[in-house]
């Protein structure tokens, strides 16, 4: 119940972080009807009425095809066992209805029958047949949603009982004891691969009301007669244990059980690489009124997923409707590898406030963004770049990636773009700045909140590193990241609140200790501190001239312009970051602020020629492009051509001073 209302939270709370402007909103209602029957089973109601056509238009784009809605805004498509599911949009009544069967609703346990409607509802009414429930909920300072359900009950209920702190619902009902044949029909559902990284969060029910189970067991009872004393136990590989016994006491004719397994899952799993395979097992026994017993095992086989990969989506293949939020709906789990706690972390936080004369980060925005640049500005002195991802699970579209922890990119001096905002993030954070990451088609980047509330996003893979020379300045990646952030498009991006999502329980694995001088084992430095003498450039050099080598002018530095499709009149962004050595030329270039590559060339008096090999992370593809162009001034123009291809056009960039 309450899950709808945080989805909605997060939902607006994205559009706000993204700069769209909405109109006062006052209450967002939620109407839910559920009849209960005297098997367990229910009929489903849930209405959403939006208070402005904007917000309702917004929400209706974002979710095309409207299970994908059902899925992302109610607790019961995940925890229970939904069917005949129906949703229609009222247009006129700015209106969502959602209406389904779920199957083991209630249960008998403990000599009563249980409902999980969810943490923090009031409970305001009760007679014989229905109970009424209220959830108030803030959203914004400005925006709250209210929420009512009602439960309508089988006939001989009683001694209603509602504990706010499990969200469990329960209460009882006379029933007459049936004997007879019993049939029992048991499937099981898992979740084909566990990520490691996420060990912690397998074992708690309780973040995201419980949508990350790792098995759901559904028990139906197709025979004649009760059956008594169900038992149910899990057990995963080396990893756990076999789980403490779920215990039903009677699943009448025609009843259901939904049986969810959350693991306590092993520490030694940060421990692996790769992914590996595991047998997850799941026992089961029951009786019939004539006390037979009956028992059986099922064996599962899952992979394990090694500690940096990462699968970008909590929606089985087989369910999977190809919108990007759909294939993307783990994104918010990456909330774990912000590690800000983490010793290289708080060292490499320390280093950046030496660097920047010791700042108070979190007390007023200019120190907050005299920390930012400077930690900017240490990551592009120490060499950290930005490097293209390796990927996994291949066969379902790429929905796999390696994702480093900031220790790794620390180590490594490099990581993709969701590496390099993740490790902003948490230096950030350890020193008490908040952080964002904004996940959108083919990219992610960083977006830091200031003292006062304004946001500062960052285009972290601005970062060079030594082999071009001089990355985007630091004024230059915000500027980029903030065209970015204000054209985000609705229901493509994620925005990741690290501090929530971790206050909510989507905690980080424990990492193995490492060293406390672990960062200068690693080369890092204060500029102050580097002793190499750098070469006092010739008069010649200083011109742009390199006797011999034909090369008349310097072209060295980062530039930025746009580019035009000759074909098709499409216009778009181009950077270029360019070292010189004589005649050659190297380095990075970025297209669109979302494809990335590098290129080498050549000059010759005032002619450039560059080949440059680019990928796109969003369509997974590598492409090369050719660019000619002439020197004039400060600005390089010309055509270019992709290879293999009749696409080309013109290009005109324009050296940053």
């Amino acid at each position: 119940m309450k899950r709808a209302v945080m989805l909605l939270a997060l939902t607006l709370l994205a559009i706000s972080v993204a700069g769209f402007q909405l109109t006062k909103l006052n209450t967002i209602k939620i109407y839910g009807e559920a009849t209960i029957d005297e098997k367990g089973n229910m009929g489903l109601s849930l209405k959403w009425v939006f208070p402005t056509n904007a917000l309702y238009l917004q929400v209706k784009n974002a979710y095309p095809n409207p299970y994908l809605m059902v899925r992302n805004l109610t607790t019961f498509s995940s925890v229970f066992e939904m069917r005949d599911t129906k949703v229609n949009y009222d247009d006129a009544k700015n209106t969502i209805l959602i209406e389904s069967k779920v199957l083991g609703a209630c249960v008998s346990k403990r000599q009563r029958w249980e409902f999980n409607l969810g943490k923090d509802a009031e409970q305001i009414h009760s007679d014989p047949r229905q109970a009424i429930f209220v959830v108030v909920q803030p959203i914004t300072s400005e925006e709250v949603a209210f929420m009512t359900m009602k439960l309508y009950l089988p006939k001989d209920c009683s001694d209603f009982k509602y504990d706010p702190s499990t969200g469990v619902f329960s209460y009882s009902m006379k029933r007459k004891n049936i004997s007879g044949k019993v049939s029992a029909e048991v499937s099981v559902k898992v979740k084909p691969r566990i990520m490691s990284s996420l060990y912690k969060l397998y074992g708690m029910p309780e973040v995201m009301d419980g949508a990350y189970w790792i098995a759901k067991t559904v028990f139906v009872n197709n025979g004649q007669g009760d059956v008594l004393d169900l038992r149910i136990s899990y057990k995963l590989g080396d990893y756990a244990s076999w789980s403490a016994e779920s215990i039903y006491d009677v699943v009448v004719p025609g009843g259901a059980v939904v049986d969810l397994y959350y693991p306590i899952i092993s520490s030694t799993v940060v421990q692996l690489k790769s992914q590996t395979p595991c047998d997850l097992q799941i026992k089961y026994s029951y009786k019939d009124r004539s006390n037979k017993v009956y028992t059986d095992t099922i064996t599962k086989r899952v992979q394990v997923l090694g500690i940096n990969q990462f699968e970008f989506s909590n929606v089985p293949e087989e369910e999977r409707t190809g919108s990007w939020i759909d294939n993307f709906s783990n994104t918010p789990l990456i909330a774990a590898f912000v590690t800000h706690l983490d010793d290289p972390v708080k060292s490499y936080a320390g280093l950046v406030s030496q660097y920047s004369g010791g700042v108070a980060a979190a007390s007023k925005d200019e120190d907050a963004v005299a920390f930012c640049k400077a930690l900017y500005e240490l990551s592009v002195h120490n060499g950290i770049s930005y490097q293209t991802p390796s990927t996994f699970l291949v066969e379902y579209s790429s929905l796999g990636q390696d994702i480093k922890f900031p220790r790794d990119v620390l180590k490594d001096k490099a990581g993709t773009c969701i590496d390099l905002s993740i490790l902003f993030a948490a230096v950030c954070q350890a020193v008490s700045l908040k952080g964002y990451v904004v996940v959108i088609p083919g990219h992610a980047f960083p977006v830091i909140q200031l003292p006062s509330g304004g946001l500062l996003p960052i285009k972290s893979t601005g970062l060079g590193g030594p082999a071009v020379g001089k990355s985007l300045s630091f004024e230059k990646a915000v500027e980029t990241a903030s065209e970015t952030l204000k054209k985000l498009e609705f229901g493509k991006f994620f925005v990741v609140d690290v501090a929530e999502l971790q206050r909510q329980g989507i905690l980080p694995p424990e990492l193995p200790s490492l060293p406390t001088n672990i960062l200068k084992d690693w080369g890092y430095t204060l500029p102050e501190q580097k002793t190499t003498q750098q070469t006092q450039p010739t008069q010649q050099t200083q011109q742009g001239t390199t006797p011999g080598t034909g090369a008349t002018v310097n072209l060295s530095g980062n530039y930025t312009g746009n580019y035009r499709n000759s074909s098709t009149g499409q216009q778009g962004t181009i950077e270029f970051s360019i070292q010189q050595s004589g005649s050659k030329v190297q380095g990075d270039i970025y297209v669109d602020d979302s494809d990335y590559g590098q290129f080498t060339g050549t000059i010759s008096g005032n002619s450039v020629k560059i080949t440059a090999t680019v990928v796109s992370e969003y369509y997974q593809m590598q492409y090369v492009v050719v660019f000619t162009g002439t020197v004039q001034g400060t600005s390089i123009q010309g055509s270019y051509v992709i290879q293999g291809s009749n696409v080309g056009g013109t290009f005109v960039v324009k050296k940053l001073q």
